[in-house]
């Protein structure tokens, strides 16, 4: 499995391509010019942690799915969660602000399929404490009845300074974030193979294994783009038509054909 640190002008034609486009399209989060565009669902958590999908909370309350909508709309809340139509659907959490790892991998074979043993570029949302460690982590630690006072405080130093160690080194880290505004829209850049675009790892760190999904993810040649906005229910992934194709057939994904210049959240 390769993961190596690039620089941040690997994704510089993504900011070129971005920087003219209306802030609510789908071409300010993937480039203009692919042949054609899907939003992939992020699915919502009922009591029992179990999936549900944006079809079945949309049926529940006759709500037709569009592909602008935003799960709130479909479920009948506001931004925070809470009901504001007399059938909200209130039996899950909001979405998942990432695939759920059975759903990633999913994809992960779709965008390997298209890649045709090219190289990828990830993109690791900047915002994780543990990349850059430090005070922000914090833990807790049950002392040690045998242990006297300054034994436990001593151990709880040790545990808390392995904790905060940074996953990457500084040389890494001096290469700098790819910023593409907005605030968290900071990434940090990786050349990784298909073994990890299937299973993500970024870091084995003191709180287990770092596995989060990629927030962005590109082939090689620019053939193809993903991106997972902070705090978002979706995924997009523009490409070409047989990709796309792939995703919509699959049953597996709750996926959605938009265009170019579709406005999230503005379905009415």
């Amino acid at each position: 499995m390769q993961l190596s640190h690039v620089s941040p002008t690997a994704g510089q034609w993504i900011i070129n391509a971005c920087a003219s486009a209306d802030p609510l399209t789908v071409t300010a989060q993937v480039p203009v010019g692919y042949e054609r565009y899907v939003r992939i669902l992020h699915p919502a958590l009922d009591e029992d942690d179990q999936q549900v999908t944006w079809a079945a909370v949309a049926a529940s309350r006759n709500h037709i799915l569009t592909a602008a909508d935003l799960f709130e709309t479909v479920a009948g809340l506001d931004s925070a969660g809470n009901p504001v139509a007399e059938d909200a659907w209130v039996d899950t959490d909001l979405p998942l602000d990432e695939l759920p790892e059975n759903l990633w991998n999913q994809l992960a074979q779709h965008l390997i399929k298209a890649t045709a043993g090219q190289k990828f570029i990830a993109g690791l949302w900047a915002g994780y404490a543990f990349i850059e460690g430090g005070e922000r982590i914090q833990i807790e630690l049950e002392p040690d009845a045998s242990l006297s006072e300054e034994e436990n405080q001593a151990a709880y130093q040790t545990a808390l300074a392995q904790a905060q160690k940074p996953a990457f080194s500084s040389e890494d880290l001096a290469q700098g974030a790819l910023e593409l505004g907005g605030g968290y829209r900071n990434y940090h850049l990786f050349e990784v193979d298909a073994a990890f675009i299937a299973n993500p790892l970024w870091a084995q760190t003191a709180e287990g294994e770092q596995r989060q999904r990629p927030s962005l993810a590109f082939a090689a040649d620019h053939s193809w783009m993903l991106s997972t906005e902070p705090y978002d229910d979706c995924t997009i992934v523009g490409g070409p038509a047989a990709l796309i194709d792939a995703i919509l057939r699959d049953p597996s994904l709750e996926a959605i054909e938009v265009g170019e210049f579709t406005r999230i959240g503005h379905s009415n």
